[in-house]
């Protein structure tokens, strides 16, 4: 399990767009070991984020920092679980921030890309320009916005790797996703969910050589938080 955050982070509202508005800032990988900001970053202030679905509709969860179930693969992102069998429901922004990447690929219920049966997944991160991540995976069925901007600008791949798209503005609790998972899995109720604090990266259990041996890379595994401790009450009720 990854340890909490430093601080409890309410996130200022990112910045409204608007004609004369600047350019949103935003945070750029460098390949080794670091997220570096387009331009001077604001304070982040005491961050609290929104769980990404109603915590009434969900009957169970993954935390962050744990090996998959072969005990080879190291998963610095939680998952979350609709109690409803047929996995409508709805996925919500947790952060006010910007749409800045994304990937949508085809998968079946044993996990093989591009294998039969399979179904298209979509990938979406939001920054909020202080220096926060929030990433989604496994949403099926976007929100009409969300939707328009994969079809013009995020073709379907033959894997997971990420599209650079213009940052667009998101709002918390906007609708990014209204259903969730491959549709003919036993249980397709699951999304994956992560949040990273890219300003630095975290103490965690594990070293970095044990992260690189179990396949993480380091890109998004060592700025891995532990989100439901960002959530309130609401973060202890889904650990309860």
């Amino acid at each position: 399990m990854l340890l909490a955050a430093t601080s409890v982070l309410a996130l200022a509202p990112a910045a409204e767009g608007g004609p004369k508005a600047k350019a949103p800032v935003t945070w750029s990988w460098n390949g080794k070991d670091a997220w570096l900001p387009s331009a001077k970053a604001p304070n982040c202030g005491n961050v609290r984020l929104q769980p990404p679905a109603p915590v009434a509709a969900l009957d169970g969860w993954l935390p962050p920092g744990r090996l998959n179930e072969t005990a080879r693969y190291y998963k610095a992102h939680g998952a979350l679980r609709f109690a409803d069998p047929s996995a409508n429901g709805t996925v919500a922004a947790a952060v006010d921030g910007y749409f800045v990447r994304g990937a949508a690929y085809r998968e079946n219920r044993d996990g093989q890309m591009n294998g039969p049966g399979s179904s298209v997944q979509y990938l979406v991160d939001i920054q909020h320009p202080c220096g926060f991540l929030v990433r989604y995976d496994h949403l099926r069925t976007l929100s009409p916005a969300l939707q328009r901007i994969f079809d013009r600008s995020i073709p379907v791949g033959d894997d997971s790797r990420t599209t650079n798209v213009k940052p667009v503005k998101i709002s918390k609790g906007q609708v990014l996703a209204t259903a969730v998972s491959v549709p003919d899995q036993p249980s397709p109720r699951q999304f994956d969910f992560g949040v990273y604090d890219l300003r630095r990266q975290q103490q965690s259990s594990h070293s970095g050589a044990w992260l690189a041996d179990h396949g993480s890379g380091a890109e998004l595994a060592n700025f891995a938080v532990c989100w439901p401790r960002l959530m309130g009450s609401t973060g202890a009720q889904i650990e309860a």
